[in-house]
C-alpha cells in the first residue's frame, strides 16, 4: 500500500500510512475484550475490601481523607467497562477527561504478558494494578488516526483542553475544600525517588506509577499542609491520564504544575531529580501559561551609585531572570541609563524566542553597569519613544505594556514629565513596575510613576532578592486576566533536553468574587505523541502550529479596580500603597466584581473593518477608533458591539461583591478543530510562531511563507562568554574539534541545555540552571535555538 501510495505521489499520505502502521504494531492487545486481552485478564480484587463501606461500595477519598465518595460494589472489577463513567469528583462535571469513558479492568500485574499495567493512585493501600490496554483501548492520538475526520490534530488540541480544564477544576475544588486543612498528606518526593528505574527512553531514573513533588522547605507551615494535600489529590488525576496515554514511557512527556503561593512543583512522572533552587515561576511554561502576551520595556540605571553594596551584580543578574520570564509571544527591550542612554538592546521592541534570548543575555553581560549620574527623564522618554516607534511598525503584542523602572539613584521629575507619563501611558495602555533599591534611590519618583500608572511601587533593600521581585511583575496582570483556553510554547527539559510542547492552563482561587492566580497546571503533547514525528509527516502540522500560536498569542483583558490593586501593593508592603487608607482597612475592604447578570462577552469570530480581531483591542479605547484609527462611524459602532470585554465594556457590581466565588470563565467556549488559523483570514497578524516563523498563511494556494526568523544568525556566541557552574552533574571535560560539534553533543545528553568550549577543544555541558557569565572561552551557548539545533555560520575550530 505504501509503495503504491509513493508512487502516485501522494507524501503525505504515505507519511500518514507509516505513522499509522507503527502505532498499530506497537499496541499489545488484542481488540476490544469483554473480560480484558487473553494473556493479561480482568480481575476481582480481594485487597480492595479495606477500602469498602458497610454497604459493600468502595470508598474512595481524594487528596486528604475528610471528603470521601462512594464507588460501586463492582468498580474496575472482572469486565472491561467504562467504570469511571459518571463518578465524582472527576467524570461527574461538564468535559470530564477523556478518560472517564474508556474501558479499563483490575489485573493482576504477575499475571500479565505484553500488555501495560499500572498501580492504582485511588486505592494506594490496596497494591491494586489496572490496564486500559488489556481492555484493547489505545492511547487517543492512536484512536484518532484510525478514525479521525478532518485534521487529527485539532482534535489533539481539544482532548489536551479537555484534561487541562478537569485536572483545573480538581485544583480549584480541592483547594477550597482544603482552606481550613490541617494535616499534612503524603506525597511522593523527586529527589531520592525509592521506585524510580533506568528508562532508556527517558535516559533517566523514572517511575512511571507515582507523581514526584517538590516543596520548598522555606514554605510556610500551613501552605505546606495545602500544597501536599493538593498534590496529592491532583496526582490521582494525573495517574488516571497517564495510565490512557503515556504508552509507558515509549517518549519523555509529562504532565506538571507550579504553585504561585511557594514555588512548589509536582510532575508525572516521578523523576530521580534534586530541585535546588529551582522555581517553576521562573520557568518559560509558567509565565507563558500564567498570561496573555505583552511588550515590556526593562530600564535600569547604571549609574556610578550602583557599585555600591553589589547593586550593579543584582541588577544584571535580575535582568537575566527577566527575560526568562519572556516568551516567543511578548515583544521586548533593554534599556541602560545614567545622566543619559547609556545603552540600548534595541530602538523597538523584539520577539523574545530562544535565540533572541541568548542574544540578550549576551548583550546584557557586555555592558558596564555602574558608571556616571542619573537622568530619569531621558530613561523615561526613551521608553516612550521605543514603544510609540514599535506600535508604529507593528512590533507588538497588540497587548498590555509594560515598563519595569529600576533605579538606585536620584533625580529630579518635573509636573511636566508626570503630564508627559500620563498622556503616553493612557494612549499606549502602559503600566509602570518601579524598583528603588537601597536607600538612596529616590523613592518619590518611584511611587508616583507606578501609582500614576495604575502600576506597582517596589522598595527593595540593598541585598534583597531583586530578581524574584522584578520577576514577579506578571502575577499582577494574571491577577486581572483569567485565561479560559491554554498556552503553548516549546522548551528543553531541565532533566532530560528533550524538547517538549507543553500546553498550559492557570488555576485559581475562587473563593472571592475575583479569582486569584493559583498557579499553572500543564500537559506536554509528548504525552499523546512525539511532535518531531507529527511534523515530519507533514499531515496538518502546519495548521496545528497556526492554531496553537493563535491560542497563546490570544490578548487578554484586564479587569482590575483600585481597591484590587491596593490589595496587590499591600501584600508586597505598605511602603507601595498608593492612597491613604490604613492597611487594616485596605485588608477588610470588599472590592467590586464584574456583573455576572450582563453578558460580555467578544465575538471571537468577528473581524473589524480594518482587519483585526477582537482581543487586539484589548488597552485602546474602541470609542476612539474613529478619530484615532480612521474607522467609519458604523465600523466603530459595530466594534463596540461585537467586543465588550475587549473593549473594557464590562460593567462591576456595585459595593459590595455580591457573590462569594468567583465565576469559571463564563460564556467560554472553544473549538480548535472548528476553528479557523487567523493569518489564513486576515494580514493584520503580528509577530511570529511558536516555530519562530513570520505569521503566515501556508495553506493558502500561492502564498509564499518565510522561515525562521533566526534560520541565518548565528546563535553560537563569540569568545569571552561561558556557563557556570562549568559540568552539569554526570558530565565533564571532553575534547570535540569545533564549538558546533561541542553544541550537538549537548543536544544528544539528556539534560544538557548548554555547552560552553574552548580554543583548546575543551567542551563542558551545563544543564538549565547554569547561568551566563563572562569568561575565557572561544564559544558557547544553547543546545538548540528555536525548534532545531543551530549551526554557527563562521565555524570556529580547535586551535592544533
Amino acid at each position: 500500500i505504501i509503495a503504491f501510495l509513493e508512487s502516485l505521489g501522494m507524501a503525505a499520505m504515505t507519511q500518514r500510512a507509516l505513522l499509522l502502521l507503527h502505532l498499530l504494531t506497537s499496541v499489545g492487545a488484542e481488540p476490544t475484550n469483554p473480560v480484558g486481552h487473553a494473556n493479561c485478564p480482568c480481575v476481582e480484587w480481594p485487597a480492595l475490601d479495606t477500602y469498602r463501606n458497610s454497604d459493600s461500595t468502595l470508598k474512595y477519598s481524594p487528596g486528604s481523607s475528610t471528603t470521601s465518595y462512594p464507588y460501586p460494589e463492582s468498580y474496575g472489577a472482572l469486565n472491561c467497562l467504562a467504570h469511571d463513567a459518571g463518578l465524582d469528583p472527576f467524570c461527574n462535571r461538564d468535559n470530564p477527561p477523556a478518560w472517564c469513558a474508556q474501558e479499563w479492568c483490575f489485573v493482576d500485574k504477575n499475571a500479565c504478558s505484553g500488555v501495560q499495567s499500572y498501580s492504582s493512585s485511588l486505592f494506594p493501600l490496596a497494591n491494586a494494578y489496572y490496564s486500559y490496554e488489556t481492555c484493547g483501548n489505545s492511547n487517543s492520538f492512536q484512536s484518532w488516526y484510525q478514525s479521525s475526520e478532518g485534521s487529527p490534530l485539532g482534535s489533539a488540541i481539544d482532548i489536551l483542553e479537555g484534561y487541562l480544564w478537569s485536572a483545573r477544576n480538581l485544583l480549584e475544588d480541592e483547594y477550597i475544600r482544603l482552606a481550613s486543612n490541617n494535616q499534612y498528606c503524603d506525597y511522593e518526593e523527586m529527589c531520592g525517588c525509592l521506585e524510580c528505574e533506568e528508562n532508556e527512553a527517558w535516559k533517566a531514573s523514572v517511575d512511571f506509577g507515582t507523581v514526584g513533588a517538590y516543596i520548598k522547605q522555606s514554605t510556610e507551615s500551613g501552605l505546606k499542609k495545602t500544597l501536599s494535600c493538593l498534590i496529592k489529590g491532583v496526582s490521582q488525576t494525573y495517574s488516571k491520564t497517564a495510565a490512557k496515554e503515556s504508552e509507558a514511557g515509549k517518549r519523555v512527556g509529562y504532565q506538571y504544575m507550579g504553585d504561585q503561593l511557594g514555588g512548589s512543583t509536582a510532575w508525572w512522572p516521578n523523576i530521580e531529580w534534586c530541585a535546588g533552587d529551582y522555581d517553576p515561576r521562573l520557568r518559560p511554561w509558567y509565565a507563558a501559561g500564567s498570561t496573555g502576551p505583552k511588550d515590556v520595556v526593562i530600564v535600569v540605571d547604571v549609574s556610578g551609585s550602583m557599585q555600591k553594596n553589589g547593586r550593579a551584580d543584582l541588577a544584571q543578574q535580575a535582568t537575566l531572570t527577566l527575560l526568562d520570564t519572556l516568551e516567543w509571544k511578548d515583544y521586548a527591550t533593554i534599556i541602560l541609563f545614567n545622566s543619559g542612554i547609556y545603552a540600548k538592546y534595541s530602538s523597538i521592541l523584539v520577539s523574545v524566542d530562544d535565540c533572541t534570548r541568548a542574544k540578550m543575555k549576551e548583550w546584557v553581560l557586555e555592558q558596564m553597569w555602574a558608571d556616571g549620574g542619573t537622568n530619569f527623564q531621558v530613561a523615561v522618554n526613551e521608553a516612550f519613544d521605543v514603544i510609540a516607534q514599535s506600535v508604529k511598525m507593528g512590533n507588538t503584542s497588540m497587548c498590555q505594556k509594560a515598563i519595569l523602572f529600576l533605579t538606585d539613584g536620584n533625580s529630579e521629575f518635573m509636573v511636566e514629565d508626570y503630564d508627559k507619563v500620563q498622556t503616553s501611558s493612557e494612549r499606549y495602555d502602559v503600566t509602570f513596575f518601579t524598583y528603588a533599591l537601597g536607600t538612596g534611590a529616590n523613592a518619590e519618583v518611584c511611587k508616583n510613576l507606578a501609582c500614576q500608572t495604575g502600576g506597582v511601587f517596589y522598595p527593595v533593600p540593598d541585598g534583597g532578592d531583586l530578581s524574584h521581585i522584578m520577576s514577579q511583575y506578571y502575577a499582577f496582570f494574571a491577577a486581572g486576566q483569567e485565561k479560559c483556553t491554554s498556552s503553548f510554547t516549546s522548551y528543553d527539559d531541565i532533566v532530560t533536553g528533550t524538547r517538549l510542547w507543553p500546553a498550559c492552563l492557570p488555576f485559581y482561587d475562587r473563593r472571592e468574587g475575583q479569582p486569584h492566580l493559583l498557579g499553572v497546571n500543564c500537559m506536554d503533547v509528548n504525552m499523546l505523541a512525539d511532535p518531531k514525528e507529527l511534523k515530519e509527516m507533514d499531515d496538518g502540522w502546519d495548521e496545528f502550529a497556526c492554531k496553537i500560536t493563535d491560542m497563546t498569542k490570544k490578548c487578554q483583558a484586564m479587569y482590575l479596580t483600585e481597591c484590587h490593586r491596593e490589595k496587590i501593593r499591600l501584600a508586597y508592603s505598605a511602603a507601595s500603597v498608593c492612597g491613604t487608607d490604613s492597611s487594616s482597612d485596605i485588608q477588610a475592604s470588599t472590592c467590586q466584581c464584574l456583573d455576572r447578570t450582563v453578558p460580555c462577552e467578544d465575538d471571537d469570530n468577528f473581524i473589524d473593518e480594518l482587519g483585526y480581531f477582537c482581543d487586539t483591542w484589548v488597552g485602546d479605547d474602541c470609542d476612539t477608533a474613529s478619530e484615532r484609527f480612521g474607522y467609519s462611524a458604523a465600523g466603530q459602532t459595530e466594534l463596540g458591539q461585537k467586543c465588550l470585554k475587549s473593549c473594557g465594556k464590562c460593567a462591576f457590581t456595585e459595593l459590595p461583591c455580591p457573590y462569594t466565588e468567583a465565576a469559571t470563565c463564563q460564556g467560554h467556549s472553544f473549538s480548535a478543530q472548528s476553528s479557523k488559523c487567523r493569518a489564513c483570514q486576515t494580514s493584520k497578524v503580528s509577530g511570529i510562531d511558536i516555530e519562530g516563523n513570520p505569521m503566515c498563511c501556508k495553506s493558502q494556494a500561492g502564498n509564499t511563507c518565510q522561515e525562521n526568523s533566526h534560520a541565518n544568525d548565528e546563535c553560537i556566541l563569540p569568545a569571552g562568554k561561558e556557563y557556570s557552574p562549568l559540568d552539569m552533574a554526570g558530565q565533564g571535560r571532553t575534547v570535540t574539534e569545533s564549538a558546533e560539534l561541542c553544541q550537538e553533543r549537548c543536544a544528544n545528553v539528556a539534560g544538557c541545555a548548554y555547552f560552553s568550549w574552548w580554543a583548546d577543544g575543551g567542551c563542558h555541558l551545563q544543564d538549565a540552571s547554569a547561568k551566563l557569565e563572562s569568561g575565557t572561552t572561544a564559544a558557547a551557548g544553547p543546545a538548540r535555538c528555536g525548534s532545531e539545533s543551530v549551526k554557527s555560520k563562521k565555524k570556529l575550530k580547535k586551535k592544533e
